[in-house]
C-alpha cells in the first residue's frame, strides 16, 4: 500500500513538472520541487525569468496557483518562484536554449561548441554535452562535447552533477540534447585533475574526415547536382551506399565548397555595389538621408554571400529578418537550391 502511494506521488511530480514547463513556456523554467508542511504544499520553481511567472501585480501567479490545485489536487499550494543567477550553469535551461536553436534550423556541431564554451566561460569544473538523433542522413548519430571534469556515478554525481534534458522536435525527426554540469570539485577528491583541459568532441558513427570525403567523391563522379545525377553517383560507389549520405546532404556541401573559394571576390563584389548604391542615393537626395530601420540598412547581399550555416546564424540573429529580401540577394547571385528552400519557407 505503502509502495503504491510512493509511486502514485512520483508520477503527480512528473505531470506537474510537464505541466509547468508548457504553462511557463519562455519564462527559463528550469525544474521544481515539492515540499510538504503540515497546513500546506509548497512548490518552489526554478526560473530564468521570475518576472513572467509572477505577473503584473502576482496575477499571473494567483492564476497559476490555482490552476495547479484544480488540476493535481494539492492542498493550498504555495508557489515560490527563484531566479537561476547564471543561466548558462544551469544544466536545464542550456538544453532547452540549444533545443530551440536545433529547432530553429542550427548545426548540432555549431550548437554544441557554442554552448559549451558558454558554459565553460560561467567557472564551473566540467560540462558533457550529447546531441543524439536524425542530425543529417537517414542514420542517428551521436555528438559529444565535453571539456574539465564531470563525475558520472556514485553520490557525488547525484549532488553535485546538474541534469538537464529537452528533445528538440525538427524536420528530420526528434532529436535529444543531455546535459551534465559540474559545478565543484568534492572535497574528498585529492587526484590531480586538468581542469583547463581544452574542448573535447567525438562523434559517434564514423570519423568526419571519412565522411567528408566521400561525399566528395559523390561530387567528383556526379557530373552535376540535380537529385537523380547524385543518386546515380551514389548508387556507382559501393562503400558510399552503406554511409546513407542524402541528397541534400551532397549539395550543402557542394553550394558551401564553392562559396568558401570564390567568397572573397562576392564580398569584395557586394562592397562596391553597396559603395555604389549609397553613392547613387546622396546623389539623388541632394544631400544625407535620415536614420533607417535595421531592416532598410541590412545588407542581405553580403550576408547571402557567405557560408549556408554562416548565413542562417546571421538572419536568425535579426531583430527583425526580411527572409523575402535575403531570397532575392540570394537569387540574383549563386542559386543554392537547399537554402532557397529554407528562406522561401521563412518569407511565406
Amino acid at each position: 500500500m505503502q509502495e503504491k502511494q510512493f509511486v502514485q506521488q512520483g508520477i503527480r511530480r512528473v505531470n506537474l513538472d510537464d505541466f509547468l514547463a508548457k504553462e511557463l513556456e519562455g519564462s527559463g523554467y528550469a525544474g521544481s520541487t515539492i515540499e510538504r508542511t503540515p497546513t500546506s504544499t509548497k512548490i518552489v520553481i526554478t526560473a530564468e525569468k521570475p518576472g513572467l511567472i509572477i505577473g503584473r501585480g502576482g496575477s499571473r501567479i494567483r492564476e497559476l496557483t490555482s490552476d495547479v490545485e484544480d488540476e493535481f489536487g494539492f492542498e493550498d499550494p504555495q508557489i515560490e518562484v527563484n531566479e537561476i543567477e547564471e543561466p548558462d550553469s544551469n544544466a536545464q535551461v542550456v538544453a532547452n536554449n540549444m533545443a530551440e536553436w536545433l529547432e530553429k534550423g542550427g548545426s548540432a556541431k555549431r550548437v554544441g561548441y557554442t554552448y559549451l564554451r558558454r558554459v565553460r566561460e560561467t567557472g564551473v569544473i566540467g560540462a558533457q554535452i550529447e546531441v543524439s538523433g536524425k542530425l543529417s542522413g537517414n542514420r542517428g548519430r551521436t555528438e559529444k562535447f565535453s571539456f574539465g571534469y564531470v563525475k558520472r556515478c556514485g553520490d557525488t554525481a547525484d549532488e553535485q552533477v546538474d541534469r538537464g534534458y529537452r528533445l528538440a522536435r525538427t524536420k528530420p525527426g526528434a532529436i535529444g540534447v543531455k546535459v551534465r554540469i559540474m559545478d565543484s570539485m568534492p572535497e574528498f577528491m585529492h587526484q590531480d585533475t586538468d581542469l583547463a583541459e581544452r574542448i573535447r568532441h567525438e562523434s559517434e558513427e564514423g570519423t568526419e574526415d571519412e565522411q567528408a570525403d566521400k561525399i566528395n567523391r559523390i561530387i567528383e563522379e556526379a557530373e552535376n547536382m540535380t537529385g537523380a545525377e547524385i543518386g546515380r553517383a551514389i548508387e556507382q560507389l559501393e562503400d558510399v551506399q552503406e554511409a546513407e549520405i542524402e541528397v541534400d546532404e551532397v549539395r550543402d556541401v557542394y553550394e558551401n565548397r564553392d562559396t568558401d573559394e570564390g567568397g572573397d571576390d562576392t564580398a569584395e563584389d557586394s562592397e562596391e555595389q553597396k559603395n555604389s548604391e549609397s553613392d547613387a542615393t546622396e546623389d539623388e537626395s541632394g544631400g544625407e538621408q535620415p536614420d533607417q530601420t535595421e531592416s532598410d540598412n541590412t545588407d542581405y547581399a553580403s550576408i547571402v554571400s557567405g557560408t549556408i550555416a554562416d548565413a542562417k546564424d546571421e538572419l536568425d540573429a535579426l531583430e527583425t529578418p526580411d527572409y523575402g529580401a535575403a531570397l532575392e540577394a540570394e537569387s540574383s547571385g549563386k542559386d543554392r537550391v537547399t537554402f532557397v528552400e529554407w528562406l522561401e519557407e521563412r518569407s511565406e
